[in-house]
């Protein structure tokens, strides 16, 4: 199932958030007007979507709340006083919510009161397409990935700096006062090494889903930039339509921009993400630099 261009632009700018309904753990979006809806579930097995417009939600709210009589806004008015709160809730279970799975479809059924009448809803929730899973889940953490990738390296730039800078305090007579701030020299290498022993000993799958703030925030600044979804049918289409003649040419041509589209990243890669062993290589050099420098008289910056 795929979403509208509206609903879908209106998800993307909405970071991932989550849910607990029971013992079942779920990020989260969801988009309310006053005539409509589109919901996205996943539970990292698979992702679920509804959209539902005027004339659906009329129909279901007959079959489900036949003693309601009121507009449509006033129904989603209602389910978005449920659903929103449920959103990001602390709490193990949401009261009145409750899902379950039949024939590839996850149904999430509400329960509450409105006007003084019970008052029902189930959202049918179908699963996604996969340009909508890689639209909302793989292309934004692949450039979350990217850009935290981007500031470690910063972060180890800056402490080799930050290294060679104390080295030349110490050279010019500077003395540290409190012997606990003392920190040995940052070494990169053993710190990746570390780094990747703690992630493998850490190999237990996370119990809740969820991101930090941090992370809710970068997630909307990668697609805050993010264009219109594509039109996966409507490209099946057109290529369908083309001769046998036409599809060699523009396979062909899509074999050059791939090939050429490589070479530039490549080039990319060379210029702006010096090996790691090259960046501490870089960082001795700065030190011995500084180490060979005249010494000067004691500043008191320690002392």
């Amino acid at each position: 199932m795929a979403l509208s261009h509206e609903m879908d632009a209106h998800l993307l700018k909405q970071p991932w958030k989550s849910m607990h309904i029971g013992e079942h753990s779920f990020l989260g979006k969801v988009h309310f007007t006053d005539s409509s809806y589109a919901l996205l579930l996943s539970d990292l097995s698979s992702v679920w979507c509804e959209e539902a417009d005027v004339k659906v939600i009329e129909e279901r709210a007959k079959e489900l709340n036949k003693r309601l009589k009121a507009p449509i806004s006033s129904f989603l008015g209602h389910l978005s006083q449920l659903m929103l709160p449920l959103l990001n809730s602390e709490d193990k279970g949401a009261t009145g919510f409750s899902c379950c799975w039949s024939d590839g479809t996850l149904t999430l059924k509400v329960k509450s009161q409105l006007s003084g009448l019970p008052f029902v809803w189930d959202f049918h929730c179908k699963e996604a397409s996969v340009n909508t899973v890689c639209r909302h889940f793989l292309r934004p953490l692949m450039s979350m990935t990217e850009a935290l990738d981007q500031q470690c390296q910063e972060l180890r730039d800056l402490l080799g700096r930050k290294d060679a800078e104390i080295q030349d305090y110490q050279e010019s007579g500077a003395v540290l006062t409190l012997g606990r701030l003392k920190t040995e020299s940052f070494d990169e290498i053993s710190f990746n090494e570390s780094f990747l022993t703690q992630v493998q000993k850490q190999s237990c799958p996370r119990k809740t889903l969820g991101f930090s703030f941090q992370l809710e925030q970068l997630y909307t600044a990668v697609t805050a930039v993010e264009g219109p979804p594509c039109s996966v049918d409507g490209d099946l289409t057109h290529t369908a339509g083309l001769s046998s003649a036409q599809e060699s040419a523009v396979e062909g041509s899509n074999g050059v921009s791939e090939k050429a589209s490589t070479a530039t990243q490549k080039d990319i890669g060379r210029e702006d993400s010096p090996k790691l062993s090259q960046v501490t290589l870089m960082s001795q050099k700065s030190i011995v630099q500084v180490s060979k420098a005249k010494k000067r008289k004691a500043k008191g910056l320690f002392t």
